[in-house]
């Protein structure tokens, strides 16, 4: 049998489908809920060289929204070749937290599906390195780009969270692209007491 681009994209869009009817149906016996927006901007240093300004509201109870978080992220990207990539970065938070962190980016897979990894480590409250490994898979069907994403927190202490999405993302044209995602996000391995997250995102290339 023959397994050309269009079925393997068919077959990608059914996963996708069947995970977020799975995510869906756990969301219903969710405890805490929360909506996440976030407003990411982009800007060309160099030809290898980005700066990165994100700005993040985490609201609680998609019911009735209130702010509980705000993030503001500042950060330097710099692509060393189509595989590699590096960030350093700094990260202020409305609780008062001051938090600088490193990380590489590896492109592990590129065709019709793209799988890519980001490690950072995280300096918290200035006495604690924590580190987060993310796992993206995603793929470009019709002008579109759903994906999935698994991300592990890790400090000295062991395993701290999971947090776990899919979502899609929309260009408008070449400079403004949007998002939207569903997340449950885990402190430690508590499955049972996950937050399931709304998320939505505006991306602006300048």
């Amino acid at each position: 049998m023959n397994i050309n681009k269009k079925m393997i994209q068919k077959m990608g869009i059914g996963a996708l489908a069947m995970s977020a009817i799975l995510l869906i149906a756990n969301a219903a016996l969710a405890a805490e809920t929360a909506v996440w927006t976030t407003v990411s901007v982009t800007g060309s240093i160099t030809e290898n060289i980005s700066l990165n300004v994100d700005e993040e509201l985490r609201f609680g109870d998609i019911s009735g929204p209130t702010l509980t978080r705000q993030h503001t992220d500042l950060s330097l990207s710099f692509r060393v070749n189509n595989l590699v990539s590096t960030v350093t970065g700094y990260r202020n938070t409305s609780t008062g937290e001051h938090r600088p962190y490193v990380g590489l980016g590896l492109a592990l897979l590129r065709g019709d599906l793209s799988l890519d990894s980001s490690t950072k480590l995280e300096l918290r409250e200035l006495d604690t390195i924590r580190g987060r490994t993310e796992l993206t898979a995603s793929a470009d069907v019709s002008g579109v780009t759903p994906w999935l994403t698994e991300e592990i927190f890790v400090d000295s202490s062991g395993i701290t969270g999971n947090r776990a999405s899919i979502g899609i993302t929309k260009g408008l044209n070449d400079t403004v692209s949007v998002n939207a995602y569903y997340l449950i996000d885990t402190a430690g391995t508590d499955f049972g007491n996950s937050t399931h997250v709304l998320g939505l995102g505006l991306g602006v290339s300048i």
